[in-house]
């Protein structure tokens, strides 16, 4: 048996070994742990007080996955009335959820589904009429029953958020930078954004979310959730999470700018925060609920709801298996494509379509379409990754837009698509 000593510990003794000393970096490194656990233990527990509680029915227990219903309030109670004029909210009275986003965690994994404001449900007194004013009729417990009765989901918790309270939280991790394909000019949400990568304020941000009139719900859902990833990307920076003075002055604007239900502490809040590492890192699968747009008896604009692809997308939110589909890259092969001409050209469809065809995409139909400036690529909600790889075909790259007005990818030739043929 050997009885070489240990020259760095000091020599094995029988009986109860001596523990072994560990290296001074490793005993730093786990202070510094330790310091940083409970400074983000003491934190959580501090913003977790600030935060507004409020009644809500119809929750469900705790589960997994753990869905949060969260809600933007087109409420314009706690605006002075500079501020409705600064951003452009109108004076409307009562209360309607401008905004409804199911937001699931399972692990490190999140996953968004987004319901449309104007679809059409049964709501928890058994009307039916747009799920927006679900909490008009009974509260928050109603709009969260709706919900319910509507895709089957159990929603745990309630995430509430006012105008003001979203402009406060973008100023005060110093503006969310965004990156626009074309440029935004909407008076009514008062906004004027150019084309190009910049970085939106507070202001911006929330006339950048609410802008409907320069497309449809599905497109106003699309910058929502584009939003939202960039949003929860810059708040895990370390810009933020290693500067005190802007994690402060985050958590006190967070206190100021939600309201949850009163079942909300430290635990779900842990497991959100643990959750939206993937929507941070963009790795957030994000769904909308498929609708097709029609009108009521009365003539009002609703969406309709495709019960058959909704189930299937409700079904994977319930049983957790939206986590478990791994991104599959997409080939020519996989995306059918329509080509309509805008431009005014004669037989440039048809030059377009022999390129796709050549690359190996299935070009389904040719046709015309009226002059336009540009050309674009749109694709209906869902089709987003197979809009963008065909986009990726065009000479310098095309924008794409999310529309109701399509049932698969179609390339929309302008006038700007001289050169597209010939690449």
């Amino acid at each position: 048996m050997s009885t070489d000593v240990d020259q760095e510990w000091g020599p094995r003794v029988r009986g109860r070994a001596k523990r072994r000393r560990r290296p001074p970096v490793v005993r730093t490194l786990a202070a510094l742990l330790l310091i940083a656990l409970l400074a983000a233990m003491l934190l959580a527990a501090w913003i977790t007080s600030r935060i507004p509680k409020i009644e809500v029915d119809n929750l469900a227990g705790s589960g997994s996955p753990l869905h949060v219903l969260v809600v933007g309030s087109d409420s314009r109670a706690d605006l002075t009335r500079e501020e409705r004029n600064e951003l452009s909210t109108g004076s409307a009275e009562g209360e309607r959820t401008d905004t409804i986003f199911l937001l699931s965690v399972k692990g490190g994994n999140a996953a968004l589904l987004a319901f449309p404001r104007d679809l059409m449900v049964r709501r928890c007194d058994g009307s039916e009429g747009r799920i927006n004013a679900a909490v008009q009729i009974d509260g928050p417990g109603c709009l969260v029953q709706t919900v319910r009765d509507l895709s089957g989901i159990p929603v745990h918790h309630y995430v509430e958020v006012t105008f003001g309270g979203f402009r406060d939280v973008v100023d005060a991790i110093g503006g969310v930078e965004l990156c626009l394909e074309n440029a935004i000019s909407d008076r009514d949400a008062g906004i004027d954004l150019p084309a190009g990568c910049q970085t939106l304020d507070g202001r911006d941000a929330l006339g950048y979310v609410r802008v409907r009139k320069i497309d449809d719900d599905f497109g106003r859902i699309g910058r929502q959730q584009v939003f939202m990833r960039a949003l929860a990307s810059e708040i895990a920076q370390p810009s933020t999470l290693l500067n005190p003075s802007r994690l402060i002055d985050l958590s006190n604007e967070v206190g100021d700018a939600v309201a949850t239900d009163r079942g909300m502490g430290m635990i779900p809040l842990a497991r959100l925060a643990w959750g939206g590492r993937g929507l941070a890192a963009g790795q957030a699968s994000t769904h909308v609920v498929p609708a097709d747009p029609g009108r009521t008896s009365g003539g009002a604009d609703v969406l309709y709801v495709r019960q058959a692809e909704a189930e299937a997308i409700f079904a994977g939110f319930r049983d957790g298996s939206v986590f478990d589909t791994e991104p599959v890259a997409l080939e020519p092969g996989d995306v059918s494509v329509r080509v309509l001409n805008g431009a005014g050209v004669a037989g440039l469809a048809g030059q377009v379509r022999d390129l796709l065809t050549g690359r190996g995409y299935e070009v389904v139909e040719v046709g015309n379409a009226e002059l336009t400036d540009r050309t674009v690529v749109q694709h209906p909600p869902g089709a987003e990754a197979q809009a963008r790889l065909v986009a990726g075909e065009v000479p310098g790259g095309a924008p794409i837009e999310a529309t109701s007005d399509v049932t698969g990818v179609t390339v929309l030739l302008g006038r700007d698509a001289g050169g597209f043929g010939g690449s």
